[in-house]
């Protein structure tokens, strides 16, 4: 509920100048004291500040007006709220009597002097009530609030406690459970320390028994080898040994062949027979152009280069293998062309070779070389 706003003068009330505003004055006063009991049941009733109230008093108009109250501070807790209480009503604004007509003016009268209660003394009366009620209920917020402040800092440092009182358990609790942590983890070291050791132990005893095992193998390795080697190298100089003569007794019947074809040669060229069958001395010697011993000589300069083991004869066969040789002016072979094949491409080979190798061939006894040549080899000639 808000206080009432109580304007009035700051000096004490004027005596109303006639007898007219005397109603008005009453009225005033009726207002006044019903305000005054107003405020002591508010003070008395209510204790949550009231709201601001504007209350307008119809007096003379030169009424003293009242300052604002104090706010109330707020209360450190809630209190219940009482049920509300209805205002008092205004009181209703009587209607301005008329104005009389100007009465004579009447001999000045003495009157007496009639006793007034001072609204003015009232309200101050009030107010100091009211100011010391609510220093009253100031100390009691004090005192109330002193007291939930001591409770607080008591359940504060008993709060405090309690947690200091956790937190040690706690770290009590850890540190033991950090010592069990830590033994055990100890004691896993020691088994696994323990268990690398003899897997160690065990590892090394392989690896010496490995090692002992290799060693053994390559030995016996190294032993076969040695046997190996020796049998291979026997068999390799009796394999050479066995080339060797059969190389010495092929140059030796190829010695032997060239030799007695050269004597063949010869006695051709003694007895005027002819060269190689086909070939260009022959035609020259028909011709007359030749001396019959040049296809000997031919013959003679290619055999030494027919590397050709023959095989035993079987029958009256007679492989023959037929070439066309190019010569420059010099008697170097420019080109060989195979015009006629023995059946046998090794023995083709082994002529073509044997060609090759005869250069420069025989200068004829006659001057220059034919530009072409025949040549005819037979394998068992």
């Amino acid at each position: 509920m808000t206080p009432p706003i109580i304007r009035h003068r700051s000096g004490p009330p004027a005596t109303p100048p006639n007898n007219d505003n005397r109603n008005a004055l009453i009225l005033a006063v009726a207002v006044h004291l019903l305000l005054l009991v107003a405020l002591i049941f508010g003070v008395n009733w209510r204790t949550e500040a009231p709201g601001p109230v504007e209350v307008q008093l119809w007096a003379d108009g030169n009424s003293p007006v009242a300052p604002p109250p104090t706010p109330q501070p707020e209360q450190p807790k809630p209190q219940p709220k009482p049920e509300p209480q209805p205002e008092p009503e205004k009181a209703p604004e009587p209607p301005p009597p008329p104005p009389p007509p100007p009465p004579p003016k009447p001999e000045p009268q003495v009157q007496p002097k009639t006793e007034e209660v001072d609204p003015e003394i009232a309200i101050q009366e009030a107010k100091k009530k009211r100011e010391q009620e609510e220093k009253a209920r100031q100390a009691a917020e004090a005192k109330e609030k002193a007291r939930l402040e001591e409770e607080r800092k008591q359940a504060e440092l008993k709060e405090k406690k309690r947690l200091e009182q956790e937190r040690q358990a706690a770290e009590k609790a850890a540190a033991e459970k950090a010592a069990e942590k830590a033994a055990a983890e100890k004691a896993a070291a020691d088994k696994a320390a323990a268990e690398k050791a003899a897997e160690k132990a065990a590892a090394d005893k392989a690896a010496a028994e490995k090692k002992a095992k290799d060693d053994a193998a390559k030995k016996a390795a190294a032993e076969k080898a040695a046997a190996d080697k020796a049998a291979a190298e026997k068999a390799a100089a009796e394999k050479a040994a066995a080339e060797k003569a059969a190389a010495e007794k092929a140059a030796a019947a190829k010695k032997a062949a060239a030799d007695k074809a050269l004597k063949d040669a010869f006695r051709n060229d003694a007895l005027g027979a002819a060269g190689i069958p086909g070939g260009t001395a022959d035609r020259n010697q028909a011709g007359g152009g030749r001396d019959n011993g040049y296809a000997a000589k031919v013959r003679a300069c290619i055999l030494p280069g027919v590397a050709y083991q023959p095989p035993p004869r079987n029958g009256s066969a007679n492989p023959t293998a037929q070439y066309r040789v190019q010569l420059g002016t010099d008697g170097k072979v420019n080109g060989v062309n195979l015009t006629e094949s023995s059946g046998n491409p090794a023995f083709d080979r082994a002529v073509e070779t044997g060609i090759r190798r005869c250069n420069p061939f025989p200068k004829p006894s006659t001057g220059g070389y034919d530009k072409f040549i025949d040549v005819v080899h037979k394998m068992y000639d």
